[in-house]
């Protein structure tokens, strides 16, 4: 299983301290499409909602100009976390991905699986101690985050800091919490945490990460939707710990909570400019799908 899809499209695993840095500027006739755009409307509230991955690079701004209008034309600013609440993040990471002391990743994973965790770590020029204390999720998370950042994929060119830039006045609020994101990692048994380890360290050494994250990536970059879909089917389809966990945690049980604090944001009058991993947005239960069922009109842009 390979978990490109899953850090890049739903984890928001950790935010720069700094926004986004300014990125060069395409010619105005050269911007194409990118991410997904729906726009729904109920009662005199828009919620635009704007289909994002959680790493990036400075090729894939300026956005297109509908989005960014629909940025400037919004009262508040919608992500799944707060970007600037970074103690928020720290503590929920301290509660939920860290083993407890004394305690370390030698003593709850296997041999074979420490085998492989040490040459992933070579690669990346870490040393043992570096991730020693943190529990296994946490580990792979961590390591997909940082080889993708190797490979020109960086957290601080993140679709939701470069957004927040462009509208720093803008008031922010969060759908959700980091002590609700990390939590549902920890709901893993110690067992699922070795497996969803695993999956990502064989995923890291035989190179498909990267080769998966670069196709996902470009399929963003033309809002090829298309491909996304099929990706994502593919992915999971896949008889693993990391599909199962996407489909029945990261995806089924969030997307629902998800659509509800929408609408609880909702106000006559008001614009929302929604902005959530891309995988949130497909499917008969991504979150249109849902705002649908709860009698807003939603029209798919792009």
């Amino acid at each position: 299983m390979r978990l490109a899809l899953i850090v890049i499209s739903l984890v928001l695993l950790a935010c720069s301290h700094a926004l986004a840095r300014p990125a060069t500027a395409n010619p105005a006739s050269a911007i194409p499409s990118r991410g997904t755009l729906y726009r729904a409307t109920q009662h005199g509230q828009t919620v635009w909602l704007f289909g994002t991955v959680h790493v990036g690079q400075a090729s894939f701004y300026p956005l297109e100009p509908i989005v960014m209008r629909a940025l400037a034309g919004a009262d508040q600013l919608v992500f799944e976390l707060d970007p600037a609440d970074q103690s928020a993040l720290r503590a929920a990471f301290l509660r939920h991905g860290m083993l407890g002391s004394p305690q370390t990743i030698g003593q709850v994973v296997s041999a074979d699986t420490q085998r492989q965790l040490q040459q992933v770590l070579d690669r990346l020029n870490l040393a043992p101690g570096a991730v020693a204390g943190m529990k296994p999720w946490a580990i792979a998370n961590l390591l997909l985050a940082l080889t993708l950042e190797r490979h020109g994929y960086a957290r601080e060119q993140g679709i939701e800091l470069h957004l927040q830039a462009q509208v720093p006045d803008k008031p922010v609020l969060a759908l959700e919490s980091a002590e609700y994101q990390f939590g549902l990692f920890d709901t893993l048994d110690t067992a699922q945490q070795e497996q969803y380890l695993r999956e990502c360290l064989a995923s890291l050494l035989d190179g498909k990460t990267v080769q998966q994250a670069a196709t996902m990536m470009a399929a963003w970059g033309r809002a090829d939707g298309a491909t996304l879909e099929r990706l994502t089917a593919e992915e999971l389809a896949e008889p693993t710990v990391t599909a199962r966990f996407t489909q029945e945690v990261l995806l089924a049980q969030r997307n629902p909570l998800l659509a509800a604090a929408i609408a609880r944001l909702g106000q006559r009058g008001k614009k929302q400019f929604v902005a959530i991993g891309l995988l949130h947005l497909t499917g008969p239960e991504g979150v249109p799908a849902l705002l649908a069922r709860r009698g807003y009109r939603v029209e798919k842009i792009y």
